[in-house]
């Protein structure tokens, strides 16, 4: 396992061969995954990519036309700003990642837009209530259906492009392997480099359905077990997190 999903790797790609698809493997904040399948299946379609998390919450896919490319990025981007497995001691801003990102061919989608639970997990949620309210002409498009969100959300991020004219993608956000394929992103290419220029370009369709609720009940159990070996990590990052953040409060309001 390289971040918060049950199957392996070498599960993944026997599933997605037997059932005929592609994959993109988009791990939080960690691309041993996705190294780790396109080292061992070079001919598979595999889009090298990353789900990032942001210092204002929403979630960031990244895909990239190169696997090399990505792991660059990584190195200069990401690695630093880790504190063990797939925690991170600093989030990058949203600036920051898409800034980083326009270094490199790369392809940049708000994940799950309406974010979740209420939560700024997503793009458009931050753009709605004017923490972000630009951000939006800086992504390249929008995740339609996400299969680990609900339709009502689904349909709204559908509602948003069927008036904006913006390339469009979908995904399982599979933590199980059952989910795998639940939802896909529909373009007529045989590389990377086609698939991805066939987002960019209005190519792409979305098919499928969100989890039903015993799946996402699994999916819960799935991410909740594997942050408990990395809690004392992870609440040690967090709270000097927030420690830094709270001096800094108190140094404004100390200086107005």
């Amino acid at each position: 396992r390289h971040s918060d999903a049950a199957p392996g790797i070498p599960a993944i790609l026997n599933y997605i061969n037997q059932i005929g698809i592609g994959v993109a493997i988009t791990d939080h904040n960690e691309i041993s995954g996705v190294m780790e399948a396109v080292a061992s299946h070079p001919r598979s379609l595999i889009i090298p990519g990353i789900e990032l998390d942001s210092a204002e919450g929403p979630h960031i896919l990244l895909y990239f036309y190169d696997i090399d490319q990505l792991a660059d990025f990584y190195e200069k981007n990401i690695r630093p700003q880790r504190s063990g497995r797939q925690y991170m001691e600093r989030y990058l801003s949203v600036d920051e990642i898409l800034t980083a990102a326009d270094r490199y061919s790369s392809v940049k989608i708000a994940a799950h837009p309406y974010g979740y639970f209420g939560l700024n997990r997503g793009v458009l949620k931050c753009v709605e209530k004017q923490i972000l309210p630009d951000i939006i002409d800086r992504i390249d498009g929008v995740e339609v259906i996400c299969g680990g969100m609900s339709q009502a959300l689904n349909q709204r991020a559908a509602g948003y492009v069927d008036s904006h004219t913006i390339p469009i993608t979908g995904g399982s956000d599979a933590h199980i392997l059952t989910d795998i394929g639940n939802v896909v992103t529909a373009v007529k290419a045989d590389t990377v480099e086609e698939f991805l220029h066939g987002i960019l370009n209005n190519k792409s369709k979305v098919i499928g359905t969100p989890s039903g609720f015993i799946s996402r009940g699994a999916t819960t159990g799935v991410i909740a077990c594997s942050y408990l070996p990395y809690s004392c990590t992870f609440v040690g990052a967090r709270c000097r997190r927030y420690s830094t953040r709270l001096k800094g409060t108190i140094n404004r309001f100390r200086y107005r």
